[in-house]
């Protein structure tokens, strides 16, 4: 999947509403890099503000973007030196966020920004588009392209990954879509087992995952009114680290609930010992740091891990609704 090089993409056009005063208006790609390079190192906020262009309506992606950009403002990162670089082609096309939506700069891109900090050591840099308006230049915005669709399957139905063994009933097809992940790739992915999120640690433990996630029924994960998250995961272990770490069953499982709990800062409200078709689980309820109320399962089958949960920001969620997905893994 291409989706952590599409985000890097996209994190090149972040910015914030703004309005620069015609006094202290960059009037070239130049005095914009050193005003930006000045105020980013003071940490001004109001100073990078005047700097991006104001981005009309909601955007997902920007706001994703924008926490990003703080957390960098907030580490207190000293930039040494830029350039002022051409834009690679493409950049003023719609691209597809990771959400399976498609974004565009809000100005025409006339060049890209490049920021490093170097030290002793180490070194980073980070590089973003600029663009002019009345002979100023800002600092790209992201927003949802208009016009842009791809086609998005909602209500519930059976989902099974490419080349899997397993099943589950989900209230809208996993995020970002089949359609956009074929849009992404250039080609049909719908036998490909990596496909859709697939994580894998080669480390000293050697595992993969294949994880799905939707908003509740008819709804983005994303859209305004969606009060619900459905996430299903199935981790299998290379034989090695099977056999040296995760040869114990009911300790796998106690450690899956534990790491859930820890994950989401929450208080374990409840659990319980469960099976499927005599494999063994455990039953739970988390509350979150914010509030959210997490219910979900674990399962221990053939020797892989299956995670489900239900996050509801509106309380615990309806038994109904959430045992429909809850109840529905199918293992073969």
């Amino acid at each position: 999947m291409k989706m952590k090089s599409l985000a890097i993409a996209l994190a090149s056009t972040i910015c914030f509403a703004s309005g620069v005063l015609a006094a202290d208006a960059p009037k070239t790609p130049e005095e914009f890099a050193k005003a930006y390079m000045a105020a980013i190192n003071s940490k001004d906020k109001a100073a990078l503000d005047k700097l991006r262009y104001p981005l009309k309506g909601k955007s997902a992606m920007q706001e994703m973007m924008d926490a990003m950009s703080e957390a960098d403002l907030g580490a207190g990162t000293q930039y040494t030196k830029y350039e002022i670089l051409k834009p690679e082609p493409g950049m003023d096309k719609p691209l597809m966020g990771p959400d399976g939506l498609m974004y565009i700069p809000n100005l025409p891109v006339t060049n890209v920004i490049k920021i490093t900090s170097e030290t002793a050591n180490s070194k980073s840099s980070t590089s973003f588009p600029i663009g002019i308006k009345d002979g100023v230049y800002y600092q790209c915005a992201i927003g949802q392209a208009e016009g842009e669709t791809v086609p998005f399957q909602f209500g519930w139905n059976r989902f099974t990954p490419p080349k899997s063994t397993w099943s589950i009933m989900l209230p809208n097809e996993p995020e970002p879509g089949l359609a956009a992940l074929e849009k992404m790739g250039g080609k049909p992915v719908a036998e490909d087992a990596d496909a859709y999120g697939v994580v894998r640690n080669t480390a000293s433990i050697k595992t993969t995952q294949h994880w799905f996630r939707c908003g509740e029924e008819g709804k983005r994960i994303n859209d305004d009114g969606n009060k619900a998250v459905y996430r299903i995961a199935c981790t299998t272990y290379e034989p090695e680290t099977l056999k040296e770490w995760f040869a114990d069953p009911a300790k796998n499982l106690s450690d899956a609930v534990d790491s859930s709990v820890r994950r989401e800062e929450g208080k374990l409200i409840q659990q319980k010992d469960i099976q499927l078709s005599g494999a063994p689980g455990k039953e739970y309820e988390i509350q979150e740091k914010d509030g959210t109320i997490c219910v979900g399962r674990v399962y221990w089958i053939k020797d892989a891990l299956y995670e489900l949960t239900v996050e509801s920001k509106a309380g615990k969620p309806n038994v109904e609704i959430a045992n429909k997905f809850l109840d529905s893994l199918q293992v073969n």
